[in-house]
């Protein structure tokens, strides 16, 4: 019999991944009895090497799903995952318009600097 790793735990990031499988099987239609599942150990993530990238396209599966129901009739596993990801997505979407508002105050205030001002800077 070949050697393979069950006996590792999965890391932070498989349980999560985990947890987003397992609630897109829900919305499938497929019942999760698997409790190791939930608990990083899901088929489609545990021992994958799953990118960030990978990780996100998951996480945009199920967010685009959910926008387009009412999770009050879904799990509270899945509600409390919306509930999560939703305040995470206002925080990041908060954080990047700022990020866009100090961009143009920086264009702003450096369209009134002489080039003498900006060469000092180092500004172009």
């Amino acid at each position: 019999m070949p050697c393979n790793s069950n006996y590792l735990e999965s890391d932070h990031k498989e349980v999560e991944m985990s947890r987003v499988c397992c609630l897109l099987d829900e919305l499938a239609g497929q019942e999760s009895i698997n409790r190791s599942h939930w608990d990083g150990y899901h088929p489609k993530v545990y021992n994958k090497g799953l990118s960030r990238k990978a990780a996100d396209k998951l996480v945009e599966q199920l967010c685009n799903k959910l926008q387009q129901r009412d999770v009050s009739e879904l799990s509270l596993e899945m509600q409390i995952w919306w509930r999560d990801h939703q305040k995470a997505d206002k925080a990041r979407l908060q954080e990047e318009m700022k990020r866009l508002k100090d961009k143009e105050l920086r264009k702003a205030a450096i369209a009134k600097l002489t080039p003498y001002e900006r060469e000092l800077l180092g500004v172009k």
